[in-house]
């Protein structure tokens, strides 16, 4: 086996002087838990504790420069900024304080530097690492589902998440991959006609996926797929629009068509459950609380729900806005919400169904700046990493329309407080992270190799 292949397909020279017995063992037990993850949760939490020991004893020993860098200071600072918080709790609302400071729900939302990492600064290792989380969710209906019962049962009108946790973390999973499959359809399109095979598997995930998009009737999702194809649309339009070929016409064109055929053949679906909270929304618009109605035996209103909720947050918020009411404040709310406390009790609401509330509301706007910064950091260094020549243009543009699909539909769900949403993101910032390292990857692997020569005969 040579020192540059891990078995001939995973890159590793950017690993420094990582033994490959422990990059086989990081690799292996990465590449199974994302694939395993969305459908045994539990079965795969060994594998999470196996990589990331190994990618941590890899990273201490073997690369000391990437140790150094500024998205390792970021997790010391929230980690900190979870102690100082928890600190301010148990002094001045000890009612609502945790026991302890819960260190790992903020240390797994940094579980991408483990799997960047492991990545080794590649884009083949990437679209491998993608593909594999891919093909888990394009299987998701005949791995957790029950196969073509449910399409069958979902173009009937019933809503189906395939057994992934529920209907809305379904479509999130399923919205991100439509994503990725159209904005990395251009590989495929331009590879050698020997590659047309992966087309047609293309072809296939693409069907599967647009489908369980759609009949999991969930609009947000919707809205997010639309916001990050544009957004997609739109960049490409302001980088090409003196150099746009009939190429790059025909891929807008075949993504757009594709989309459309979809659309028309589920017209009906889309439509009724797109248009069901009217009365609601023109409710909200007028200021009419007293018309908004929240869901019974005769009428269901999730958007109502949420209003009355949001509404509830605010004051709540309003009241502690610097540091807000410890990861315990939702709860202490549906308690005491003055709306209706026994419908959202019957309901057994456990969270706001809005990330950016749910952040403030627990951790304050203090919390919510730590979160903003996070992503724009993302934004900026991913840029930067294009810009310079260590970053595909198909991996900025799928890292862009996710963050806006992603923005969009946590506006209606509080995906980050779930394992689900906490895969996802740590999953796809993987990717992009691991190329934003390259200079740093370079400099390690340079370091090594000077002491590599320095230590021969």
């Amino acid at each position: 086996m040579q020192r540059k292949h891990l078995f001939f397909i995973w890159e590793t020279k950017y690993l420094g002087k990582t033994p490959i017995p422990l990059i086989a063992i990081g690799v292996l037990t990465t590449l199974f838990y994302i694939f395993s993850k969305p459908h045994f949760d539990n079965f795969s939490d060994l594998n999470k504790v196996m990589l990331s020991i190994t990618g941590l004893v890899s990273i201490i020993i073997y690369a000391k420069e990437v140790w150094k860098h500024h998205v390792f200071h970021m997790l010391w600072w929230a980690l900190l900024l979870a102690v100082c918080h928890w600190l301010f709790l148990t002094l001045t609302l000890p009612l609502l304080a945790d026991d302890y400071p819960k260190l790992d729900h903020i240390a797994r939302l940094f579980l991408f530097i483990i799997f960047a990492w492991w990545l080794g600064g590649n884009t083949r290792n990437t679209l491998i690492f993608w593909g594999i989380a891919s093909a888990a969710v394009v299987l998701a209906p005949w791995i957790t589902g029950d196969g073509l019962a449910d399409f069958q049962r979902g173009f009937l009108g019933e809503r189906i998440g395939f057994g992934i946790r529920n209907v809305q973390h379904s479509a999130m999973f399923f919205g991100t991959v439509l994503l990725g499959l159209l904005i990395f359809l251009p590989r495929l399109l331009l590879a050698p006609l020997q590659h047309w095979g992966k087309l047609i598997l293309w072809v296939l995930a693409f069907t599967i996926i647009i489908a369980g998009v759609i009949i999991s009737q969930t609009r947000a999702a919707w809205l997010g797929v639309i916001a990050g194809f544009s957004i997609v649309i739109f960049l490409l339009f302001i980088r090409h629009r003196k150099s746009l070929t009939r190429k790059h016409l025909a891929l807008i064109a075949v993504s757009s068509v594709c989309l459309a055929i979809f659309i028309i053949i589920n017209s009906s679906l889309i439509t009724e459950r797109a248009t069901a909270e009217l009365d609601t929304i023109q409710a909200l618009l007028r200021g009419d609380w007293s018309s908004i109605p929240l869901s019974s035996s005769e009428v269901r209103s999730s958007v109502g729900e949420r209003l009355y909720s949001w509404r509830a947050a605010i004051d709540m918020i309003a009241q502690r806005p610097l540091l807000g009411w410890g990861e315990q404040g939702v709860e202490y709310l549906f308690d005491n919400i003055e709306y209706n406390q026994a419908h959202y009790q019957a309901l057994n609401f456990g969270h706001l169904h809005n990330l950016y509330l749910e952040i403030t509301l627990q951790y304050g706007l203090v919390g919510l700046a730590a979160y903003a910064y996070l992503l724009i950091w993302f934004i900026a260094n991913s840029w930067i990493a294009w810009k310079r020549g260590d970053m595909p243009g198909d991996v900025l543009l799928f890292l862009y329309a996710f963050l806006c699909f992603w923005s969009v539909i946590n506006l209606f769900e509080s995906y980050l407080i779930f394992w689900t949403g906490v895969f996802l993101f740590n999953v796809v910032m993987a990717g992009c992270l691991t190329h934003i390292w390259k200079p740093t990857l370079r400099a390690n692997r340079s370091k090594a190799i000077t002491n590599i020569e320095r230590d021969l005969p």
